[in-house]
């Protein structure tokens, strides 16, 4: 019987983690010929990471660059270049990124997420890029229903 993310609710791979769909999430990407654009990837990258904040360990200062970045990128403000420069000024030096050990656990008050990465990967390759605009569009407007405020457990 497979389960469900408790992070972002997809349907689970028989004996599998959320983790391995993103992981098939980013093989579908290596093998669509030209790639999926740089904006796709950083989307749907971006997407996961935002919807697994507990998994992936970030602190709420990275989730809510990274979220910033995404929504920036989807009202077209930001190039994908910016966004890189950005990110590595943000990080230079001994700025964290991850949490450490005592840090407190990060959770959006999000009670449902529309799309997840099992949503975007059940297409294929086919409309890939359109799928993961969606995504992290109903990403960015669930964060803006809850108050994009984290919770912290």
């Amino acid at each position: 019987m497979s389960g469900a993310c408790h992070e972002c609710g997809a349907t689970l791979p028989e004996g599998g983690t959320c983790r391995d769909l993103f992981h098939a999430l980013l093989l579908l990407e290596s093998q669509m010929r030209g790639g999926p654009g740089e904006t796709s990837h950083f989307l749907a990258v971006s997407g996961y990471v935002l919807q697994h904040p507990e998994g992936m360990n970030y602190t709420a200062e990275a989730l809510a660059g990274s979220r910033r970045c995404v929504a920036d990128r989807l009202a077209g403000i930001v190039t994908m270049e910016q966004i890189r420069n950005d990110v590595r000024r943000a990080v230079d030096g001994s700025k964290r990124v991850t949490r450490r050990s005592g840090d407190p656990i990060i959770r959006w008050q999000v009670s449902a997420w529309p799309m997840n990465v099992a949503h975007v990967l059940a297409g294929g390759a086919e409309g890939y890029a359109s799928r993961v605009e969606a995504w992290a569009r109903s990403i960015v407007l669930a964060l803006d229903q809850a108050g994009a405020d984290a919770a912290r457990r």
